[in-house]
């Protein structure tokens, strides 16, 4: 076996901070924190605003155009995990590519709407008045029911990590210290070209600057 490194640091921060903060968004919203769980939506949307710019210009492994396939290559997929004959990747695999696309879309739901939302007695979305009072209930409505697509997704996607684990297939720790152990003869080929993650960490960081800058 051969130790291929998959997964840069920004990719990986990038998870994990995800973990954090949908969690402690969730409380915030619950404790009545308004202003924290602002300020950790601003960290939140810059994070996936990062994540989307760098499926098109970072990593190799990270890159959108590597690991979003069509039905037929999440059907063999699922079929070669059937008949056992799965193979380890190297980036996300078919199925977990649409994962991270349904999980981006509900958090990016759940960030635009929440900068209109409003409880109509002491807090406001940042952006609130520039919209009519019928538009923020309609977005305050979306907001509130979003919270079960993201429940739904996340729970989906850890439900197949712990499936995929029971199968043979590790995948959280490669999302730790960026390693995945690969034959030696797909070790040769399948190495994804990687960028330095500081670039995505220094993107991300002057995104959350801008919101606070503009919107807190």
């Amino acid at each position: 076996m051969s130790r291929v490194k998959i997964w840069d640091s920004y990719i990986r921060i990038y998870h994990w901070l995800m973990v954090v903060l949908v969690i402690s968004q969730i409380w915030t919203a619950s404790q009545g924190y308004m202003e924290w769980h602002q300020r950790g939506a601003f960290v939140l949307g810059a994070l996936i605003l990062t994540r989307l710019i760098w499926g098109f210009i970072g990593s190799e492994s990270a890159r959108f155009s590597v690991f979003l396939r069509g039905p037929r290559a999440v059907i063999e997929h699922f079929r070669e995990l059937r008949e056992g004959r799965h193979q380890t990747e190297t980036t996300h695999n078919p199925a977990g590519g649409w994962s991270v696309v349904a999980i981006l879309l509900a958090l990016l739901i759940q960030i635009g709407t929440g900068l209109f939302a409003t409880d109509d007695i002491l807090f406001d979305g940042p952006l609130a008045h520039l919209v009519s009072s019928s538009t923020r209930d309609l977005l305050t409505t979306i907001h509130h029911l979003n919270v079960y697509f993201i429940f739904t997704v996340v729970g989906l996607h850890v439900l197949a990590i712990i499936g995929y684990r029971l199968i043979g297939i590790p995948l959280t720790m490669a999302m730790i210290h960026g390693y995945q152990d690969l034959d030696e003869e797909r070790a040769a080929y399948k190495q994804p070209r990687l960028r330095n993650g500081t670039w995505g960490i220094l993107i991300a960081l002057l995104l959350a600057s801008a919101a606070f800058y503009f919107l807190d």
